[in-house]
């Protein structure tokens, strides 16, 4: 029985995932249609940004919001050592900097960011990402290699997108 969260293939009759621990009381085990198992193979990679902003955790605040203002970014991967270690996002911007920001916008992006921030990596299939994102109230997922070096971010709209343009029989009537 493949896992709906993972794709993990498991015993049929499993409860849990052996690989995520998802639920598999409710699975319906009938077999994936065509454009099922299409959505369920794609993965992460192909669905991410190229050019993401990296920035260093002590880049100024400032600094950092320019840049993503001047590239269009939604967010930037904080990285130290070329390891992912925390993402900046306008959602960061909005809650913690926006009352006092001219105060705030010298201090280094690190005391602002989400620190250790969960990632995935290139290979994951959509789905998984899907509902990562859904169950976490994520807006956007850094995407790393096997060392946490940041490769990329995918957002709902990135997906959605892909989809768009890589599953075109979904939008048929």
């Amino acid at each position: 029985m493949l896992c709906p969260a993972c794709g993990t293939e498991n015993f049929d009759g499993a409860d849990n995932c052996s690989e995520c621990n998802s639920d598999l009381v409710a699975v319906d085990t009938r077999a994936l249609d065509p454009l099922e198992e299409r959505l369920h193979n794609d993965h992460v990679g192909g669905a991410i940004k190229p050019n993401p902003l990296v920035v260093a955790p002590l880049d100024t605040v400032e600094s950092v919001v320019e840049k993503m203002s001047q590239n269009s970014h939604n967010c930037a991967m904080v990285a130290y050592d070329g390891v992912l270690v925390g993402i900046f996002t306008e959602r960061d911007v909005l809650r913690k900097l926006s009352s006092d920001y001219d105060n705030l916008k010298a201090a280094p992006v690190r005391d602002f960011m989400t620190p250790a921030p969960e990632a995935l990596e290139a290979d994951t299939p959509l789905t998984f990402a899907l509902n990562k994102m859904s169950v976490g109230g994520f807006r956007h997922v850094p995407v790393v290699n096997e060392e946490q070096q940041p490769l990329g971010v995918v957002s709902v709209k990135d997906v959605l997108a892909h989809i768009a343009t890589n599953v075109p029989d979904l939008f048929e009537a």
